[in-house]
């Protein structure tokens, strides 16, 4: 297991500067214990647990859990640079560029972005951690990423998107003329160019899955269409992944980047509706444009029938919560309704891409089942072997098959596999 050697990045330095932090310098650190957390397949960038603190405030006795991101400590492999700067990135994320998100937010009294406070970090290369608020004490926890999202979900989620991209747009404008990659650390992101080797590495990854898509859906004729878009496009699809991130204006905000169910939790209520969200692992936070965030999450982590049913309504939600912070800050929507529609139609492809990856890595049927992020430091023939036939073996489940279909289903009715 990877995380044994991360643990050794736990310092009680940096757990005293995260719990003084948090609750202020006379809190003293009496002891405390790791408690893991997550499955197998979790993280891909990091190795995350959790640290439950006993210390003593005011002659109080108390108990507090936070969840640490540490650096992987896994053989340097072709995905190594991937993980170059990502913590350093995701602190800048998390403090400076969203700290201020959320100033402009609360002086429209509306509540700050939706996301884990950092209490601590140590950046020195290899070493890296960071120190967050444990949202599942606070009875946050992530949806079944066996089971699609339904509408409840969505609809925080939608909600949250237009605050978090619109928020983006009053930051912009006040830190003109400077941009976002300017005026903040670690915003380049040299992998994500076509060129990149650690990017030629994602681009096997997508190849790969776009010819286990081909095989499923070459024995079932109403996906002949499909099959042969996909034949005829492979070697394409990692620029066409790219070229769904590039923005231009008035579509252009800070995007989430990797706005799936993995990077979110919920609360619940009694009747076990969810009332509240928060998103995870904002590394990926780049300029994009809002297209980008609205199809990676609709075709990654909905049911088909949630996604096609209320798809319209979904873009409405969103526009509405997007254009209540920019009217509040008396600002103008860069963008009407009709326009957003088209914008994300533009950009279906990516919502293609996006959907057969990640829900081949969502719906396993056993943990044994599932590919580990260890397993990425193989050569990437053996990782890609080995992946194909977890694939195989998952195809033949009814739950895949409805997910998975769904998304052609939609890819069809759109005009994408016209185009030969």
């Amino acid at each position: 297991m990877s995380g044994h050697n991360s643990y050794e990045l736990i310092t009680e330095e940096l757990l005293k500067e995260s719990l003084q932090n948090d609750k202020g310098k006379k809190a003293k650190l009496l002891s405390w214990s790791i408690k893991d957390f997550t499955n197998k397949g979790d993280g891909y960038t990091s190795f995350v647990t959790s640290v439950t603190i006993k210390y003593m405030d005011a002659k109080i006795l108390s108990e507090v859990s936070y969840v640490l991101k540490l650096n992987p400590q896994r053989p340097i492999s072709e995905m190594t640079d991937l993980a170059k700067d990502i913590f350093s990135r995701e602190k800048v994320i998390l403090t400076d560029v969203l700290g201020a998100m959320s100033k402009h937010l609360e002086r429209l009294n509306l509540a700050p972005i939706k996301t884990p406070i950092l209490f601590a970090s140590y950046l020195e290369q290899e070493k890296e951690a960071l120190v967050l608020e444990n949202l599942r004490t606070q009875g946050f926890q992530m949806h079944e990423r066996r089971i699609g999202h339904d509408y409840q979900h969505a609809f925080l989620v939608m909600e949250e998107l237009g605050r978090f991209h619109a928020s983006s747009l009053l930051l912009e404008e006040a830190i003109a003329p400077k941009t976002f990659m300017e005026a903040f650390e670690y915003f380049e992101e040299p992998w994500f160019d076509v060129n990149n080797k650690t990017f030629k590495v994602f681009e096997k990854l997508i190849t790969s899955h776009a010819e286990g898509a081909i095989k499923f859906l070459n024995v079932i004729p109403l996906y002949e269409k499909c099959v042969k878009w996909l034949n005829s496009h492979m070697q394409n699809l990692g620029r066409y992944f790219l070229e769904g991130f590039k923005s231009n204006k008035p579509f252009e905000v800070l995007a989430h980047g990797d706005c799936w169910t993995n990077n979110m939790l919920f609360k619940y209520n009694s009747k076990n509706t969810p009332v509240d969200v928060r998103f995870l692992d904002l590394q990926a936070s780049r300029i994009a444009s809002p297209a980008v965030d609205l199809n990676f999450y609709l075709y990654s982590s909905l049911t088909g029938k949630a996604r096609s049913k209320y798809f319209q309504e979904y873009l409405y939600l969103y526009y509405e919560s997007f254009s209540k912070v920019l009217r509040l800050a008396q600002r103008e929507v860069p963008f009407p309704f009709k326009d957003l529609e088209i914008e994300v139609e533009k950009r279906r492809i990516l919502g293609l891409i996006i959907g057969i990856i990640a829900l081949a890595s969502i719906i396993n049927l056993e943990d044994d089942d599932i590919v580990s992020c260890d397993e990425t430091t193989e050569d990437v023939e053996q990782f890609e072997e080995k992946r194909k036939k977890k694939f195989e073996k998952m195809s033949k489940k009814e739950e895949f098959k409805d997910r998975y279909l769904s998304i052609f289903d939609e890819m069809i009715q759109s005009n994408i596999f016209d185009e030969i």
